[in-house]
């Protein structure tokens, strides 16, 4: 199962975009597209990820970063058309705040490659940056090994990427995995899903339910998000500062 986000199905007309490359991979079908209104689009298996115009989705995803006092060691979980990764590097430079290492794991090189030739005006020079750490793998793996993160940016599906586990047991076992990544008083920065998803308050319910059992200070953020014609929903909280015993999901 392809590990993406929870978006939209492509439903622009032929006659509105054109297809600028295509490839499949050993993990997906991964399209750039043009679309003259919203810019160059990255498309996989059918399903709409981002445009060029969609830089509202790359700053929800940020800003809870932006409250933390010291932050210096991210880890992005996907986003491997380097929008998030740009953002995050350009915020902290914008107010003069030091970021020491930003890691981005993604299962596909393909989609790295292709936005870095088709989406220069979305990812930049993101990932020349030396702060930038990008690492083609799984980053359920990844994350599973990870500690003392200051930060996780979750920019990947709330749907289960492997059979015979539930939607609800698989964000548990993500949350869990995130929050033992965590340094104490660490942040977590994730997308959830648009306002058309036909189960959307049973989902946004799961995911509440499971931050406020082990995170505090959650925060919702709506945000209009041009390509995908619809609110899309951002979720952010925060491991808290003084564990008394090791917590578990």
């Amino acid at each position: 199962m392809n590990p993406i986000k929870n978006h939209r199905k492509q439903t622009q007309s032929e006659s509105q975009t054109k297809l600028l490359e295509r490839r499949q991979t050993k993990w997906q079908l991964v399209e750039i597209l043009a679309h003259p209104v919203y810019g160059n689009q990255l498309v996989i298996d059918g399903d709409l990820q981002i445009s060029e115009s969609d830089f509202a989705y790359n700053t929800a995803m940020t800003a809870p970063l932006l409250t933390m006092s010291d932050c210096r060691n991210v880890a992005i979980l996907g986003g491997g058309d380097g929008g998030v990764l740009n953002e995050l590097l350009s915020s902290f430079d914008r107010i003069a705040k030091p970021i020491d290492r930003v890691t981005l794991i993604d299962i596909d090189a393909a989609v790295i490659d292709l936005c870095r030739r088709w989406m220069p005006r979305f990812c930049k020079k993101a990932f020349e940056d030396p702060r930038a750490n990008v690492i083609v793998g799984d980053a359920f793996d990844w994350i599973d090994k990870a500690r003392n993160l200051d930060a996780v940016i979750y920019d990947l599906t709330m749907e289960p990427v492997r059979e015979g586990i539930s939607r609800n047991a698989f964000i548990q076992d993500i949350l869990n995995k995130i929050y033992n990544s965590l340094r104490p008083g660490g942040i977590l920065s994730m997308q959830a899903c648009g306002e058309w998803l036909e189960d959307r308050e049973e989902l946004l319910e799961e995911l509440r339910d499971n931050l406020n059992k082990h995170f505090e200070e959650q925060q919702e953020q709506v945000v209009i998000v041009p390509s995908y014609i619809e609110k899309w929903t951002f979720m952010s909280a925060r491991k808290p500062k003084i564990t008394v015993i090791e917590r578990r999901f």
